[in-house]
């Protein structure tokens, strides 16, 4: 969690830090009190990072959506301080024989000039992540969704006969997990699928036809009340 919720919570602190000293003065800052955190996730062994994707894939929907609404957010604030503060560490080496006069320098963005800021912004190189957006749908939506857009009843058993069709989840009998995250993820703590709309998509696309419902579901189809059935 902590790879996705750092650059809001360092910028929730700032912001904190700001609001006190322009409220009561410098005598209540923070600044001399907290130590600096160095990130050092960027350094560990991907078997580690793909153990932490795990992990989050845990957490609570609503944190699930928090985290995954920066590709919903404009650019200009995605690159506002006070909205998530992200950080790029520069090696410097001190002059022979002195040592260094602090741990960490923190320069402001807007205190450098520009064509310094192009070049940082060309030399740092950093992976950048993009996080798609996690899914959100539970197993009642998709079945209603669906329902509505084919012409034949559809139900939460023929929907896991579905997933199991096109091996997003395990067959029966084996601990339950998503075997596909392009579709759907598992939540283990609350013991439930959620799915995206990709794959209520692909279930629409597979589900309106007499011949492909049967394929998937193992049953044969029945007209029912959905947009093409009525």
């Amino acid at each position: 969690m902590d790879l996705q919720v750092i650059p809001y919570a360092q910028s929730g602190l700032l912001n904190y830090e700001q609001l006190l000293v322009s409220e009561f003065g410098q005598e209540y800052s923070l600044a001399d009190h907290l130590s600096v955190p160095l990130q050092l996730s960027g350094f560990r062994d991907p078997s580690v990072l793909r153990s932490l994707k795990a992990a989050q894939a845990q957490l609570p929907l609503d944190v699930q959506a928090l985290l995954s609404r920066a590709e919903s957010v404009p650019s200009e604030l995605l690159a506002d301080p006070t909205y998530q503060m992200r950080v790029a560490f520069i090696p410097v080496v001190p002059p022979s024989g002195r040592s260094p006069d602090a741990v960490a320098y923190f320069v402001r963005p807007d205190s450098i000039p520009d064509e310094l800021a192009d070049t940082i912004d060309k030399l740092v190189v950093l992976t950048k992540v993009v996080v798609p957006k996690l899914p959100e749908h539970p197993a009642m939506h998709v079945v209603r969704t669906v329902e509505e857009r084919i012409p034949y009843r559809f139900t939460s058993n023929d929907h896991a006969s579905v997933g199991r069709f096109f091996k997003i989840r395990p067959p029966k009998g084996e601990p339950e997990r998503s075997l596909d995250e392009e579709y759907c993820q598992y939540i283990s703590a609350a013991k439930i699928y959620v799915y995206n709309d990709k794959w209520i998509e692909r279930l629409v696309e597979q589900l309106s036809t007499s011949d492909g419902f049967r394929e998937a579901t193992g049953r044969e189809p029945v007209l029912g009340t959905g947009a093409k059935g009525r």
